[in-house]
């Protein structure tokens, strides 16, 4: 990699994230390059596809009832995006993880073992019938004597994600239902042990780098130790290549092509752009923006950067006359640079509306 300061080192990450070098792909392509995609709020999680797809909102909202995106707990206690083939061998590595993590908020909403799998129990055979809400869910519960009131019904629900019971089914109307995993799932390619450690390592290493250890740890909710091991396997086995700079080691695949600038694009606030990484956010940030991002009333969570590091924030406002992109830039901008705010400005617009 012939530059390392924080702007190559941006402009590498946003063509190897898909930003700016993904052809026009099925939505579910993007998903899989990505491995996963953290998909907190599935309105603007939508708008990470489309962008990496040129995929169109109802392209997107298709694959995803479909079942050839699914969202689930996985990696991290968050919602993320899987390709439906890459699910199983992704929750066999983290689950249990997740499972350890979760004992303690189990134990404080008084659901010993013995809830936690007849809840699963019940709740695999509820949708066998079809896909069911997280309301009729619960009510299903509730039938069994389950009490399924303040925080339960989530954790029971996150329980029988990661034990394989149920993930995404199709949108019914606005409201997320739950499918059977088995219906929603294939087979798919058994990664195990190291070489699942190295599958993962490899994959995000080739798309998210330049990183570091500790960024991928942070993404993936492994133990530092197993990060370690499948990063140690992948750079032997598919030649990630790594450089020193301000006292971090950063991890790299296949050089990125250069792109051209200003190049403005408009990302969610939980797009990989951000959240992939931690120690080293800190290359996005600018004289005039920094981490992190303000969560402030007016709404303006979501991030425009300019060449792959912050210029300011956008928000959607919303009113009877329709939805409108708003944001609030950092600084003066050049004639090129408005010139490239319009258009990403243009490509979120069409993507919304159709």
């Amino acid at each position: 990699m012939a530059g390392r300061s924080d702007d190559a080192i941006a402009r590498a990450r946003m063509v190897g994230l898909g930003v700016w070098s993904s052809p026009s792909s099925a939505p579910d392509a993007a998903v899989r390059r990505l491995v996963a995609m953290q998909a907190q709020e599935h309105r603007y999680a939508r708008w990470s596809v489309g962008q990496r797809s040129a995929s169109s909102a109802s392209e997107v909202d298709a694959a995803f009832d479909a079942g050839a995106i699914l969202r689930t707990h996985v990696l991290r206690p968050t919602w993320h995006f899987a390709a439906a083939d890459d699910l199983r061998w992704l929750l066999a590595l983290t689950g249990p993880i997740l499972d350890r993590r979760n004992a303690r908020r189990h134990e404080e909403l008084g659901l010993d073992a013995r809830t936690r799998r007849r809840a699963t129990d019940v709740i695999a055979d509820a949708v066998t019938a079809g896909p069911l809400t997280r309301r009729e869910l619960a009510e299903a519960l509730e039938r069994r004597r389950i009490a399924t009131d303040g925080q339960r019904i989530a954790h029971l629900l996150f329980h029988a994600e990661l034990h394989a019971a149920v993930c995404s089914g199709p949108m019914r109307g606005n409201v997320h239902t739950y499918a059977a995993f088995d219906a929603r799932v294939p087979p798919g390619i058994a990664h195990e042990g190291v070489g699942a450690l190295a599958e993962l390592a490899r994959r995000w290493f080739t798309t998210r780098g330049p990183a570091t250890l500790r960024d991928f740890a942070w993404w993936s909710g492994l133990p530092i130790a197993d990060a370690r091991a499948g990063l140690a396997t992948a750079a032997e086995e598919s030649g990630l290549r790594s450089f020193e700079r301000d006292d971090r080691t950063y991890w790299f695949g296949d050089v990125a092509k250069r792109v051209r600038g200003p190049r403005v694009d408009l990302v969610q606030c939980y797009d990989e752009t951000i959240i992939s990484y931690t120690q080293s956010r800190d290359v996005l940030q600018t004289a005039d923006v920094a981490f992190p991002v303000p969560r402030s009333i007016d709404g303006f969570v979501h991030v425009v950067l300019c060449d792959g590091r912050l210029l300011g924030h956008w928000r959607v406002a919303r009113s009877r006359h329709g939805d409108a992109v708003e944001t609030r830039i950092s600084r003066t901008l050049d004639d090129r640079e408005e010139a490239a705010l319009a258009a990403a400005l243009a490509r979120y617009e069409e993507f919304a509306r159709t």
